[in-house]
């Protein structure tokens, strides 16, 4: 046989074997995915970040989910379309749903707490948004901690933080005081709920900064386990779901020891 085409014929081989060892390598590897979108599972909450239409909110409602939690956020939006509106908030009221609402403008950015007075600053953002909305007096606006702990605590470990503040809360407590400040000011109309680690849960809630937690889905982030099972959580978020009703959520349960975490009806 002419060396070059066996050579040819081996270098053929090779590939083909690396192509099954790779396909059965991809089938092995466990699919990402949520709790399936179906009823009977205590699912009282979904949450999504962009706009909302009659046709999923039916379906949602068909499986026992009574409220959608959708975001304020600056005019520039994180996301295209992130910020609820005024049509969407007319279907969720016509097809019998409850609202609740999270502020989040670069929540996940350590920046975003080391910048002085940023809580101030959102906070008259969610009020203003709130107002536009006509969100009752009583209901709750949340503010997000996108893991900036656990960033903190990366930082930290990397030598670039020091250990009077490992997990950044100094500056998380900063930012819900600046908030906390401004509600007073406006003879706190609103609550204030906390979506976040167990540990930003604790610290914010014991501080009297925040009457609400949601804990977020992300299980490694610092505490989650202590204080999901401390039951004082008002929402728990589950991992992100595809498929329901053609959309990508995340579902949540609701703390049965009691019902209410801020949500309105519009």
């Amino acid at each position: 046989m002419d060396p070059l085409v066996e050579e040819s014929e081996g270098l053929m081989r090779k590939l083909a074997t690396v192509a099954v060892a790779a396909a059965q390598i991809s089938w092995s590897v466990p699919a990402y995915s949520g709790p399936q979108c179906e009823a009977g599972q205590n699912f009282g909450a979904v949450d999504i970040s962009y706009q909302v239409n009659d046709t999923f909110l039916r379906n949602i409602k068909s499986i026992g989910v009574s409220t959608i939690i959708r975001y304020y956020d600056w005019k520039e939006e994180t996301l295209p379309g992130k910020t609820m509106t005024r049509t969407e908030l007319a279907s969720i009221r016509n097809n019998g749903l409850s609202v609740a609402v999270v502020f989040q403008h670069h929540n996940d950015s350590v920046k975003t707490f080391e910048t002085a007075e940023r809580g101030a600053i959102d906070a008259e953002r969610s009020l203003e948004l709130a107002g536009h909305f006509k969100q009752p007096a009583g209901s709750a606006i949340y503010f997000g901690v996108d893991g900036v702990d656990e960033k903190f605590l990366s930082e930290f470990r990397k030598g670039r933080r020091g250990a009077d503040d490992k997990f950044g809360l100094r500056l998380i407590k900063r930012y819900f005081q600046d908030v906390s400040s401004v509600f007073r000011a406006k003879y706190a109309l609103y609550s204030i709920g906390v979506y976040g680690s167990g540990l930003v849960c604790r610290e914010i809630v014991d501080a009297g900064l925040a009457k609400y937690c949601w804990l977020a889905n992300a299980t490694s982030w610092p505490e989650y386990d202590l204080f999901e099972k401390t039951k004082r959580w008002n929402l728990k978020q589950l991992l992100p779901t595809k498929g329901c009703f053609g959309e990508e959520v995340d579902l949540n349960i609701v703390n049965t020891s009691s019902r209410a975490f801020g949500q309105w009806r519009p």
